[in-house]
């Protein structure tokens, strides 16, 4: 039963994060915009931006997973 409740906790929101991400993305029909530097966007590197927010993401849920169990642990043996 562990399972489900670490998908409800974790695996979903993930998901809806990447739906909001790349649902809009895909709606576009957009080329990239040329025209000289000044012309230049930052469009073609937002997939980049959606990783490494997804990484920090999954990184700090690691991290307070880790101190949960760390805190879990201290207490059993503080008993």
């Amino acid at each position: 039963m562990l399972l489900p409740n670490r998908f409800i906790r974790w695996g979903l929101p993930v998901l809806l994060l990447l739906a909001v991400a790349v649902v809009p993305v895909l709606a576009q029909e957009g080329a990239m915009p040329g025209g000289g530097l000044s012309g230049q966007s930052l469009r073609p590197y937002r997939f980049v931006f959606y990783a490494y927010a997804i990484v920090w993401v999954l990184v700090l849920g690691w991290v307070v997973s880790v101190g949960r169990r760390m805190a879990k642990l201290n207490q059993r043996l503080g008993d």
